[in-house]
């Protein structure tokens, strides 16, 4: 049941990055297009096009932090003896996994915030929809490492969950 969750949310993720991405090039060529040939463009292309960054980095992150390909140092595990080397990955990933938890709760009252202020990201989107990512992000990247952390593996597929 857990593995299948686990694949539900990892086909989810890379689809949503995938979506997002996508997005991002076409409004992008077509306010590039708009621009040369209509002697302007979408009002609000710019404007998302800043907002759909931080999503497709947050969505970058998640992902990263799911496959172990994020940035990561690793100077103590050189010079420890190997007997540490795992505990030591662990308590980083314990680490990340708590930050990224009370980060997600700080962002969530942040975007709480900004939905009572009525400010408006681009086009008559509210800002606290654009930022929603970010609690979301950080709630997802707190799960993967505290997983990591524990290294609770499945049978199907070798993968996480």
């Amino acid at each position: 049941m857990m593995a299948r969750l686990g694949w539900f949310l990892r086909q989810i993720e890379n689809i949503l990055l995938l979506l997002a991405f996508l997005l991002m090039i076409v409004v992008a060529v077509l306010q590039i297009i708009l621009r040369h040939t209509a002697q302007g463009g979408l009002m609000w292309a710019d404007d998302f096009l800043r907002i759909e960054v931080l999503w497709l980095a947050v969505l970058g992150a998640v992902v990263a932090s799911r496959d172990q390909h994020h940035l990561g140092l690793d100077i103590a595990q050189r010079f420890l003896p190997p007997a540490w080397a795992q505990p030591l990955r662990r308590l980083v990933a314990l680490s990340v996994a708590a930050l990224s938890a009370v980060l997600s709760v700080v962002t969530w009252q942040f975007v709480q915030l900004d939905k009572d202020s009525g400010v408006y990201a681009f086009a008559q989107v509210p800002s606290w929809m654009a930022e929603s990512i970010l609690p979301l992000g950080f709630a997802l990247i707190s799960m993967h490492y505290a997983r990591h952390a524990l290294r609770v593996r499945s049978r199907v597929h070798g993968s996480w969950f």
